[in-house]
């Protein structure tokens, strides 16, 4: 799958940010989900089967989905190129979204980079707390 994203970890915040025209195509810059709100981090092997609902706004073309989609209840941001599996992050607090499928250049890699940063946050407020 194309790498379609650049995602990092900026003092406990979840940093997307689409490349070239994905940026116009899904209408976002970048999202930022705290750390906080990372429900869960997975890879997702066949992103073309799961229910996108109805678009708006974003772009759905063959295997190109960019933008805002809104299966039942949900509301799912999806930039994903080509064939193959995208990152899959649960977001708590639905905001800005319920899910988030991203094209990255390997996602297990990925899975494994925000789900290591998540714990490790949850780990230092945990000791603040203390």
């Amino acid at each position: 799958m194309a790498d379609r994203n650049d995602i990092d970890v900026i003092g406990g915040e979840l940093v997307i940010v689409p490349r070239g025209l994905d940026k116009v195509w899904g209408f976002r810059r970048r999202i930022v989900v705290p750390l906080e709100e990372v429900a869960g981090v997975e890879v997702e092997q066949r992103p073309h089967r799961v229910e996108t609902g109805w678009r708006g706004p974003g772009l759905d073309a063959g295997t190109k989905l960019s933008g805002t989609f809104h299966p039942p209840g949900e509301r799912t941001y999806w930039n994903v190129s080509g064939p193959g599996a995208a990152l899959l992050i649960h977001v708590r607090s639905r905001k800005p979204f319920d899910r988030l499928y991203l094209s990255v250049a390997d996602a297990e890699a990925a899975r494994q980079r925000i789900a290591k940063a998540v714990e490790q946050f949850a780990g230092e407020t945990r000791e603040k707390r203390t």
